[in-house]
């Protein structure tokens, strides 16, 4: 009679290893949501969950987008990833400071400068263009804000908000400068312009904000955010003041630093997807939000009637369109024809912004002359 006891055995080994597995899994799925926002492992484990959904979501919209009928798809995803990946930016050195998006990127589709702002020019030529610019009689503008001014959801650098307005304003003698990066909010636009926008010696500044300073401090969310204005994990809804005094205070600060004479801001709310229009795309990511948006509308037009600045309420752009869906990359973020729509709506209040300017030595020159006098 065959001896049972070796098969007994085995069997015992392989439930003691499925069991090993399982638990293992729980531990690891643990250790995500409990420390994804920590260095190490758990760091680690959440970076590659949500690079990889990050992937699926992303395939979904660009096969969703019709705007992509002839684009390699795959080819973009990977480009894309490639400006928003941690991994990326590291491997320029332990110190990335405030580049949001991955610098020196030069696809097919998207390029990004040494700072991570899309343009195909360093911070270095934009701003000696900027300076010819001033020379020539052409008017300098800034475009600042988060992806969606950034152009996450365009095809290719052209076809943004900012590409746009360049084909637009070309006949009215001014240049747009893209200095937009994934993931700001108004406290980094604040440091953008003073840091780093100055340098291009604006005519105009606009400030294209809307959910994501209120989003981010009136919900906790477990793991963290990633550049591109995602959230993930866990929400829990706090009180709103602090963040919308937040909001204020910055949009506030970027109307005293950019308001003069010679120099015009203009505060432009961004649109969302089914707030005042009838888009059905990814309404359950955004819908909580639209609560909220008439106070962030109300907080935009106060602070720009206080500090005489331009107010842009981008918000009902698409609300008489019957099929507003073509607009909307994801909640967010906008298709083509929908950047195109901004743009449009964004120049006009440019060449308005532009016709209060007063013709005087600005700032900018009498800085020229300084540094001239002290290289003598």
């Amino acid at each position: 009679m065959p001896d049972s006891k070796p098969e007994s055995g085995s069997k015992i080994v392989n439930i003691t290893i499925v069991l090993s597995i399982a638990i293992a899994y729980a531990v690891i799925a643990y250790a995500v949501d409990k420390f994804s926002g920590s260095a190490g492992p758990g760091q680690w484990l959440n970076q590659n969950k949500i690079m990889q959904e990050h992937r699926v979501e992303l395939r979904e919209k660009v096969e969703r987008d019709p705007h992509f009928k002839n684009v390699d798809r795959e080819a973009y995803i990977r480009e894309m990833e490639q400006i928003i990946t941690m991994k990326q930016k590291r491997n320029l050195g332990n110190w990335v400071s405030y580049k949001s998006f991955t610098p020196n990127v030069r696809g097919q589709y998207v390029h990004t400068n040494d700072f991570g702002m899309r343009s195909g020019l360093s911070l270095r030529e934009m701003a000696e263009k900027a300076r010819a610019n001033n020379q020539k009689g052409i008017r300098n503008v800034l475009l600042l804000g988060g992806s969606v001014a950034f152009g996450y959801g365009s095809t290719d650098d052209q076809q943004t908000i900012s590409g746009f307005m360049n084909e637009l304003l070309k006949g009215e003698k001014f240049e747009v400068f893209n200095l937009a990066q994934g993931g700001f909010n108004s406290y980094m636009d604040l440091f953008s312009l003073s840091a780093i926008g100055w340098q291009l010696e604006p005519d105009i500044i606009i400030a294209m904000e809307g959910y994501a300073d209120v989003y981010h401090l009136a919900y906790e969310s477990k793991g963290g955010n990633l550049a591109w204005g995602l959230w993930s994990g866990i929400e829990q809804e706090k009180k709103p003041e602090f963040a919308l005094d937040f909001q204020y205070h910055n949009l506030e600060a970027i109307c005293k630093l950019g308001t003069g004479p010679e120099r015009q801001v203009i505060l432009a709310l961004q649109p969302l997807s089914g707030f005042e229009n009838d888009s059905k795309v990814e309404n359950e990511k955004i819908n909580k939000m639209w609560g909220y948006y008439p106070k962030i509308r109300t907080l935009f037009e106060t602070v720009s009637k206080n500090n005489n600045a331009h107010f842009v309420d981008l918000s009902p752009l698409f609300k008489d369109e019957s099929r507003a869906d073509i607009n909307f990359f994801d909640k967010a973020h906008l298709t083509v024809t929908g950047q195109k729509k901004v743009a449009q709506a964004l120049a006009t209040a440019v060449i308005e912004a532009g016709s209060r300017n007063e013709s005087s030595e600005t700032a900018f020159t009498q800085r020229q002359k300084i540094i001239a006098d002290i290289l003598q």
